[in-house]
């Protein structure tokens, strides 16, 4: 399974799964915590920590940052790392509101028109599965992701 991608190569097999939408994640003594949502222009003023490589990164900074970059404090390609330094105080992470984090890390919705990335499972085409990955597409294209993921 992937998020957004750009010109899946014709011999891939794609099915778009479901959307989700990207949240703040910060520990609760943020002086944001205890706020319902977040607004773009308390974002602009925070210390943000980001991904490398983020498959949403180009979509947030069209959406939030258009007019000047964000003020980010650090920048990790290992999502546990960026989790401990926000659970430390040092700044907020837009990520995917599905994704594990650790439990001592708060979640608040972003005001404004929501970021969102599509989850999807790619196969490549003509090629025989084996029995486990076979079940497991039959299963992930079946099953109703709209109980266990809210779209926005």
């Amino acid at each position: 399974m992937v998020g957004d991608m750009q010109g899946v190569p014709p011999r891939i097999d794609d099915w778009l799964l479901f959307e989700e939408r990207y949240v703040a994640v910060l520990a609760p003594t943020h002086r944001l915590a205890n706020r319902p949502s977040i607004g773009i222009d308390d974002l602009r003023e925070t210390v943000l920590l980001e991904r490398v490589g983020c498959d949403v990164a180009p979509k947030i900074q069209r959406l939030y940052f258009s007019e000047r970059p964000p003020h980010v404090g650090h920048c990790s390609s290992h999502d546990l790392h960026l989790q401990h330094m926000a659970a430390a105080g040092f700044g907020v992470i837009l990520a995917p509101e599905h994704m594990p984090r650790l439990p001592t890390l708060k979640t608040i919705p972003l005001e404004g028109e929501p970021v969102l990335r599509e989850v999807r499972l790619l196969a490549v085409q003509g090629r025989r599965y084996s029995p486990a990955l076979d079940a497991f597409v039959k299963a992930a294209r079946l099953r109703d992701w709209s109980d266990v993921v809210r779209t926005v």
